[in-house]
């Protein structure tokens, strides 16, 4: 990492109130906290620009007393990025905190760091997981780190997104759906269109590649829905 965060201070982008805009909670206010590091580099990726500065544990529980206070109720606080889990240290005593103080914790990730998933389950509300193909992302395979994290994440609400282009190959596709099988039939999992030129519902062919996907997925496993981002299409953040 570019700045190793330490436990009393970690690189933050931004904090703010939105609406979730991806997965089951879809249309939810939560207040972000986003992360400014991942490990791994996406080429969808719309955060990798996005700076951030040293923030300590009082400062961002100020900032979120703050907002939720100006801008809730929020039924979630809800950590992104970048990815959360590189800041484990740092992220283990802040959310211990905020659920002491009643908040609910929702937790976006890459689905990759299952040791550190294991150091902050117990004190996780969701678990916002992502599976990656590597034909859309550019990145190498990681269904085994996806196996591994599915099986701690599983004992919370949890729930996959796999974002969909049409330079998917099916055969990853259908062995992220073997995984999700396997380990956690009943988790939801949600296809997100994503097109390189306009957003990804707009794009009438890779709309009729999700509603094949769906019928396929639909074949294994119990719960698979297609839904374009939200914020995108509202365009907030």
């Amino acid at each position: 990492m570019k700045f190793p965060p330490t436990k009393a201070e970690a690189r933050i982008s931004e904090i703010f109130s939105s609406l979730q805009g991806e997965g089951t909670r879809l249309g939810e206010r939560h207040l972000f906290v986003r992360f400014e590091e991942c490990h791994i580099h996406c080429t969808y990726c719309d955060e990798l620009d996005k700076g951030g500065v040293k923030m300590s544990q009082e400062d961002v529980l100020n900032a979120v007393a703050r907002i939720d206070a100006d801008e809730g109720p929020h039924q979630f606080i809800s950590f992104t990025g970048g990815e959360p889990l590189l800041y484990v240290e740092f992220l283990r005593p802040l959310i211990q905190e905020l659920s002491q103080k009643k908040h609910r914790i929702y937790l976006e990730t890459n689905g990759i760091l299952t040791p550190a998933l294991k150091e902050i389950i117990h004190c996780v509300d969701v678990v916002a997981m992502d599976m990656k193909p590597s034909s859309v992302t550019g990145e190498k395979n990681y269904d085994g780190e996806h196996r591994s994290f599915l099986e701690i994440a599983k004992q919370k609400e949890t729930f996959v997104k796999i974002i969909i282009s049409k330079q998917l190959v099916l055969d990853e596709f259908l062995s992220l759906i073997g995984i999700v099988k396997e380990v956690a039939p009943r988790t939801p999992v949600i296809l997100v269109p994503l097109s390189s030129k306009i957003e990804g519902h707009d794009d009438q062919e890779l709309m009729v590649l999700l509603n094949k996907l769906q019928r396929l997925g639909g074949r294994e496993i119990q719960d698979i829905r297609i839904v374009p981002r939200f914020h995108k299409i509202l365009k907030i953040r």
